[in-house]
C-alpha cells in the first residue's frame, strides 16, 4: 500500500513542514520563517492565527511539490515549542498572543514559585523558570481581565492541531511531553497536581486534558482541507514537544544515547529509562519521551545558537552575508589559536534557565590584549560546551550507573567539524552526525503514522531510520586540559549570578 504522513514543526525562527514516504524519505519539505514580536518590556510573543496560517500555507506546499495523491496522505502531526505558554477562550480561539519560552516577563513570578520549588520539581520533573507556571501567574496578576476569558492554557502546536479538527475550548488539550514545563503536573501519573495548583490558586479547570501523542484528537475540517489542498478527514494526531519530536526522529531510543541539539537553543539531553528528579541541582528537566516509560533527562541554554550568530554579527561583520561565515570563522579560528582559548564565556545572553538564574548575562572572563576576535568566538564555543559538561557532571550524580555510548548531534551546530571535535574533547564522549538534517517533522510523522497503525513498533522504526555518517572521538590530551576549566566555569558563573542579582536594576 502506497501512503504517506506528514510532520509540521512549529519551530522559533520558522515553521517546518514534511511529507514523508512510511520508510522516512522525504518527499518535499517547506519552510516559513516566523514572525517574532520583541518588545521593549522583554516581552517576545509570537501571534498564534499567524502560526495556524504558516502550517496551512507550508502542508498545502509540501502537498504540491510532492505530487503525491493527496489521499494517500494518513495522518498529520504537528510538534511546537514546548517552554512558551497561549491561552485558549471557550470557543477554542486564541485568548492571548503565544508568549514564547524567550519572554522575560514572568521572572518575578518563577522567583515566586521557588517557595515550593523542590514540591515542584519531585512531581513535575523541573523548577520553576520563565516557563509555562509563571507565565500563566503573570497573566492571572497582572492581566486579570484576559485571565478570566481563558478557558484553558496550551501551547501552539497543539492549539494549531486543535484547529485543523475544530475542537472547542473544553476540548483543548497538551501531550504528555509538555507537562514537565508546566511545574503544575504529576509527571510520573501523567496529571494535573492539585496540591501545587493550589498553592498558587490556579484553577485546575484552566488546565487542558492530558493525551498521549499519538492519540488521534479529531479529523481534518474542510475548511482547512481546502486551504491545504487535502481531502477533508485526515486524521489528527496529538503530537509531541519539538524536543521530543527531535529524540525520536534522531534515533535517541535507547538508554545510554545523548543528544545535542545545536540549533536556536542549545540543548542537551540523554536518554533513560527511569524518573529521577534533580532537586538538589535544580538544573536538569526530566521530560518524558514520547515512549511511554523513559525520559530524556536535558538542560538547555536560552538562546545558545544565537550567541554564535552574534559572534558572527558583530566580531565578523565581514562575513554577515556569506554563506559560508561559519566555516570561514572556523577555518580562522583553527590557523590562529591552539585551544584551550583561555578565556571562559558564560553563555547566558537572555538568563540562564538550567537552573533559574533569570538576570545572568554573558561574561568574558580572563582575556587580555594579547587575545583576538578568534580567541573570543573560540571561548564562545567552548563555553556553550561547559555548559553541557556541567550538565553531565549532574547526570552522572544523579544516575551514576549510566553509561555514555555518544552524542547524537543536530541542528545547525552539526555541520561544524571543528565544533564537534571540540565537544567531543570537552564532553570526553564521541560526537555523532547522523543522515537526516529535518528531525523534528520526521519525528512527528512518525508519530502521525504509530497514531494510525502504521507503524506497529516506534522504538525500532525510530532507531532504524537514522545512520551515522561521522564520528568524532575526543582527544584525551585536550579533554584534561579542558577538565581544569570546568572549575573555573562554574566558579565565575556562581560569582557573576551573584553580582547580577543584586544589581538587576541597571541590566537591560
Amino acid at each position: 500500500m502506497v501512503a504517506f504522513l506528514i510532520g509540521c514543526d512549529l519551530g522559533t525562527t520558522a515553521t517546518k513542514t514534511g511529507l514523508f514516504d512510511t520508510e522516512g524519505n522525504a518527499l518535499a519539505i517547506a519552510r516559513e520563517s516566523s514572525n517574532i514580536i520583541y518588545g521593549r518590556d522583554g516581552s517576545v510573543t509570537q501571534d498564534p492565527q499567524e502560526m495556524l496560517l504558516s502550517v496551512v500555507r507550508t502542508v498545502r506546499e509540501v502537498v504540491e511539490k510532492s505530487g503525491v495523491n493527496p489521499r494517500e496522505i494518513l495522518a498529520i502531526a504537528i510538534d511546537g515549542q514546548m517552554a512558551g505558554i497561549m491561552g485558549v477562550d471557550a470557543r477554542g480561539e486564541a485568548a492571548t498572543p503565544y508568549d514564547s519560552w524567550l519572554d522575560v516577563r514572568s521572572a518575578p513570578y518563577a522567583e515566586e514559585m521557588k517557595k515550593a520549588e523542590d514540591l515542584i520539581i519531585t512531581r513535575s520533573g523541573m523548577g520553576p523558570s520563565i516557563n509555562h507556571g509563571p507565565k500563566i501567574l503573570w497573566w492571572k496578576h497582572e492581566h486579570p481581565e484576559v485571565y478570566q476569558r481563558i478557558a484553558k492554557f496550551t501551547v501552539p502546536a497543539c492549539w494549531v492541531a486543535q484547529k485543523l479538527a475544530g475542537l472547542q475550548g473544553d476540548e483543548t488539550y497538551i501531550d504528555y511531553t509538555y507537562i514537565h514545563f508546566s511545574c503544575f503536573a504529576d509527571l510520573e501519573r501523567k496529571t494535573w497536581d492539585e496540591e501545587i495548583l493550589g498553592l498558587f490558586d490556579i484553577e485546575k479547570e484552566k488546565m487542558p486534558r492530558i493525551l498521549a501523542p499519538w492519540e488521534i484528537v479529531g479529523t481534518l475540517r474542510a475548511e482547512w482541507a481546502e486551504a491545504m489542498g487535502l481531502p477533508s478527514g485526515i486524521p489528527i494526531v496529538a503530537g509531541c514537544g519539538d524536543q521530543a519530536a527531535n529524540t525520536l526522529g534522531a534515533g535517541v531510543v535507547r538508554p545510554g544515547i545523548a543528544f545535542d541539539i545545536a540549533g536556536t537553543a542549545s540543548c542537551f539531553a540523554v536518554f533513560v529509562d527511569r524518573f529521577v528528579p534533580d532537586v538538589q541541582h535544580k538544573t536538569l528537566l526530566f521530560p518524558r519521551s514520547v515512549l511511554e516509560g523513559y525520559y530524556y533527562p536535558m538542560a538547555y541554554i536560552n538562546g545558545g545558537g544565537m550567541d554564535v550568530e552574534w559572534a558572527r554579527n558583530e566580531l565578523f561583520r565581514e562575513l554577515v552575508h556569506n554563506p559560508d561565515a561559519f566555516a570561514r570563522i572556523n577555518e580562522e579560528v583553527e590557523k590562529r589559536v591552539v585551544p584551550p582559548s583561555g578565556i571562559v564565556f558564560l553563555p547566558h545572553l537572555r538568563g540562564r534557565n538550567c537552573p533559574t538564574q533569570p538576570y545572568l548575562r554573558g561574561v568574558f572572563a580572563g582575556f587580555s590584549w594579547d587575545h583576538t576576535r578568534e580567541h573570543l568566538f573560540l571561548a564562545i564555543l567552548e563555553g556553550i560546551a561547559f555548559e553541557y559538561a556541567f550538565y553531565l557532571k549532574v547526570l552522572r550524580e544523579l544516575m551514576p550507573e549510566i553509561h555514555f555510548s555518544e552524542v547524537r548531534v543536530i541542528g545547525g551546530g552539526a555541520k561544524s567539524a571543528f565544533w564537534n571535535r571540540l565537544k567531543a574533547s570537552i564532553l570526553g564522549i564521541p560526537y555523532v552526525t547522523l543522515n537526516r538534517e529535518e528531525f523534528s517533522i520526521w519525528g512527528s510523522a512518525m508519530v502521525a503514522g504509530f497514531g494510525v497503525g502504521v507503524f506497529t513498533n516506534l522504538e525500532e522504526k525510530a532507531f532504524s531510520s537514522v545512520a551515522k555518517v561521522s564520528v568524532f572521538e575526543p582527544d584525551e590530551n585536550l579533554h584534561r586540559q579542558y577538565q581544569e576549566f570546568l572549575p573555573f566555569y562554574l566558579e565565575t558563573m556562581e560569582k557573576m549570578n551573584e553580582v547580577m542579582t543584586r544589581f538587576r536594576s541597571l541590566i537591560r
